[in-house]
């Protein structure tokens, strides 16, 4: 029997795998809108892009992430409210200017 403290652990590890996965520009709009809670113009600005350019980097990193970890719900992802919005769990327009 896993205890909660070990899912959690278990489930941030897997997180942590995944976002390794990612393509480093996507990785970065994801990090930067999702963790760092920054606007996407204020992405595009440290990214050197247009605001479309980091819209679709997190939506395509977003997408991804979700699949690599075979997240449907955001019941089925845990209690981190930092990892959630990363994947745009927590708060569905994330972001949006």
């Amino acid at each position: 029997m896993i205890c909660p403290e070990q899912q959690s652990h278990l489930e941030f590890e897997d997180f942590w795998h995944a976002l390794g996965a990612l393509a480093p520009l996507h990785r970065e709009a994801l990090i930067l809108v999702g963790a760092q809670g920054l606007s996407y113009e204020e992405a595009a600005g440290v990214c050197g892009v247009a605001i479309g350019t980091i819209k679709s980097r997190v939506n395509w990193a977003r997408t991804h992430l979700m699949a690599l970890l075979q997240i449907e719900a955001s019941h089925e992802f845990g209690p981190d409210d930092i990892l959630k919005a990363v994947v745009g769990l927590d708060r569905p327009n994330a972001g949006s200017d």
